[in-house]
């Protein structure tokens, strides 16, 4: 009865680790989003944020039952609708182990979706945790809200344009990220500057 028990906790914490399909997980904090001044944008100096605004999906594959998920520009999304047909979205990914949320249950009186992995629920509105931190599954939730922080994750700008749902998203967020570590095929380090000595 042991090696049962075992084997069922073995295989139940693996599938919570397993790959999901979406590489790298997106994490809270990451990218947050910001305007860029399009007026002042030739006059400005230093970096700038290149956000656009980008197709995920033909908005008639988006209804109030069924969600739908992409990977956009290296940035998880997911996005469904409401029962009034206005869009919602947000990280395609939760914020405790980086599985999906596709599937997740939407609460419209709260304007919260409910992560399928750990039911912990997150708001619609700016991501942050509504609720308790990972409460299931009962003992393995309670171990890994114990091992990861609660954190909320993050909530794009999203629109119906032209017969597709649109996503704001900051498309050099990745390479932004990678500039000051990658210099090269060799140079992973920075020896080329001088920074790794």
């Amino acid at each position: 009865m042991l090696r049962v028990v075992t084997a069922l906790l073995v295989v139940a914490s693996a599938s919570a680790f397993a790959p999901t399909g979406f590489a790298p997980a997106l994490r809270a904090g990451s990218f947050q989003g910001q305007q860029v001044c399009t007026k002042a944008a030739s006059t400005m100096t230093g970096p700038t944020m290149a956000e656009a605004w980008v197709r995920m999906v033909p908005a008639g594959e988006v209804t109030t039952t069924r969600q739908q998920d992409a990977l956009i520009a290296g940035t998880a999304v997911l996005v469904g609708r409401y029962s009034n047909g206005a869009l919602w979205g947000i990280s395609a990914k939760n914020s405790a182990t980086g599985t999906e949320m596709y599937g997740g249950r939407v609460d419209e009186a709260d304007l919260t979706i409910e992560d399928p992995q750990w039911g912990t629920k997150y708001s619609l509105v700016d991501g942050e945790v509504v609720g308790k931190w990972c409460p299931k599954p009962p003992v393995l939730g309670a171990l890994i809200g114990a091992i990861f922080p609660a954190s909320g994750v993050w909530v794009p700008k999203v629109r119906e344009q032209s017969g597709f749902i649109e996503v704001l998203l900051d498309v050099d967020a990745k390479a932004d990220f990678e500039k000051s570590y990658w210099k090269g095929i060799l140079d992973a380090q920075g020896k080329a500057d001088g920074g790794y000595y």
